[in-house]
């Protein structure tokens, strides 16, 4: 906390102590083009048995938060995962 700042003392402090909070997205991407590294039931091209299941396989940034996608590419993993191996 600043403490009893005001003026250029807090200007101060807000420009030094503020950061981005950001969402890493898209570096493992989606897809079937040459820049895609992870298939439709999400296995990495050319591993077998090796999965990415977060947000690192968006092809494209979303213009809202990351969670809602997150969690529906954990509900794809599990099921992916669940008919694979017949649990």
């Amino acid at each position: 906390m600043p403490g009893n700042l005001a003026g250029r003392a807090l200007e101060s402090f807000v420009r030094d102590a503020a950061a981005a909070y950001l969402h890493q997205n898209c570096t493992a991407k989606m897809g079937r083009d040459e820049m895609s590294v992870v298939d439709g039931r999400l296995q990495i091209y050319g591993i077998d048995n090796l999965r990415i299941a977060d947000g690192s396989i968006m092809p494209r940034v979303t213009t809202e938060n990351t969670m809602a996608p997150c969690v529906i590419i954990g509900e794809l993993a599990g099921e992916v995962i669940r008919r694979t191996h017949r649990i």
